[in-house]
């Protein structure tokens, strides 16, 4: 089961190879800008984004306040993000530059999900940390340039149809920031999650309106992570992310979606003493904090073998908010395990066994109390039939359960 201590070990390896990627980072750029990558154990891949870079200075905010250090290289951070063109012209061969990374630039600059990534970040980085206004600005003109009418937001500043997980990011993005949202994108995300097509897609936008949405109801957004969890038990037992394409400018680009933490995240918060608690949630988190503890890290194979910036930025959210949401008391961990223990008991093969076993013990006792009977009636069978079909209920409640288990 989840500790506070397992999370905090986890988090503390997070920072510790982001630290040791920035050592090499350092010495790549020049010393007044720090930028990362999109791999975290791969020094000879020296191409920088901003989606490393992002999660970054996500990990990272929370102890610039209190550590002067970690002020600095969050500060080099958002330097790079706010003088990315300067820095790289400087840091690569110009062939290099004008060819490849020049366009790059260009492009990621109005990307919605890159975009969003860094606004997300900044929105946990303290406002007296320099640049971060310079930082977020440019964020807010790619909303602008990418917003679609009547709702909605597309991938780029190109325009186009109105995208759920580019708007999903974009609303995450300002609503984290304090910065207003349009009604018609609530409910736009309300309306994807309600009959969207992407079940991935549809993970991140109950996230979305779960963690910001304050006019949606509760029990609509339980009914949904209930739903998801169904149709994606199935391969929730193992270790998956999803590839969402999409095209801009004639290229092909891709984000990835760790639908299987933002269901966790989601449960966190909609289901904190009950599903949260659950041996399928409980194991997939934890099985990911401890690969993350372990000298071969965490990371979901089909999409390569080395460790993502970007998901383990994922993964440290979700422990920030389980340690602030559903470890800030320490009175209901006792109902907790109180919970956990009573969901393993019923989901055991044992109390299926017994169940059956009193199930068949009471019908044919049933059966041989009438037929030893003088005074045969079919009414005097009648409160032990029910207490049969009773059984039957329960026998069948307990199935459901451990199925339940063994599929997930």
């Amino acid at each position: 089961m989840l500790t506070r201590q397992i999370l905090r070990d986890a988090q503390s390896e997070i920072e510790r190879r982001i630290a040791l990627r920035l050592q090499i980072e350092a010495g790549r750029l020049p010393d007044y800008a720090l930028a990362s990558g999109q791999y975290l154990d791969h020094p000879r891949y020296e191409q920088r984004g901003l989606y490393g870079t992002a999660a970054t200075i996500h990990i990272l905010a929370r102890r610039a306040t209190t550590d002067p250090a970690v002020k600095e290289q969050v500060a080099k951070l958002i330097y790079y993000v706010v003088n990315r063109s300067q820095v790289e012209r400087v840091s690569v061969s110009s062939a290099v530059y004008r060819d490849l990374v020049a366009r790059r630039i260009r492009l990621q600059k109005t990307d919605i999900f890159r975009m969003a990534d860094i606004g997300f970040a900044l929105s946990y980085v303290s406002p007296v940390i320099a640049l971060r206004s310079e930082a977020l600005a440019p964020v807010q003109r790619a909303f602008e340039s990418a917003r679609a009418d009547p709702a909605g937001y597309a991938v780029g500043s190109e325009g186009g149809e109105p995208d759920p997980l580019a708007t999903a990011h974009a609303v995450r993005c300002l609503a984290a920031n304090n910065l207003p949202v349009r009604p018609e994108d609530w409910r736009y995300l309300r309306e994807y999650l309600r009959s969207g097509d992407n079940n991935f897609v549809r993970c991140f936008v109950l996230l979305v309106l779960t963690t910001y949405d304050s006019q949606v109801e509760r029990r609509q957004l339980q009914v949904s992570w209930k739903g998801l969890f169904s149709a994606l038990s199935a391969a929730f037992g193992g270790q998956s992310e999803a590839n969402y394409e999409y095209t801009r400018s004639g290229a092909q680009d891709y984000v990835r979606i760790p639908w299987q933490i933002y269901l966790v995240q989601s449960c966190a918060k909609l289901f904190p003493l009950t599903r949260f608690n659950g041996f399928a949630i409980q194991r997939k988190m934890l099985d990911a904090v401890q690969q993350i503890s372990a000298p071969t890290g965490f990371r979901y194979e089909a999409s390569g073998s080395y460790l993502s910036t970007r998901t383990y930025a994922c993964v440290w959210q979700a422990i920030e908010e389980i340690l602030a949401f559903n470890f800030r008391q320490p009175i209901p961990r006792i109902v907790v395990r109180t919970v956990s223990g009573m969901t393993r008991l019923l989901s055991s093969r044992l109390v299926g066994v017994l169940t059956y076993l009193l199930l068949f013990a009471v019908a044919v006792g049933s059966l041989v109390e009438w037929l030893n009977s003088s005074h045969r009636s079919v009414g005097d069978l009648a409160p032990n039939l029910l207490a049969e079909v009773m059984l039957i209920i329960a026998a069948r409640l307990e199935l459901q359960v451990r199925r339940a288990k063994y599929r997930r």
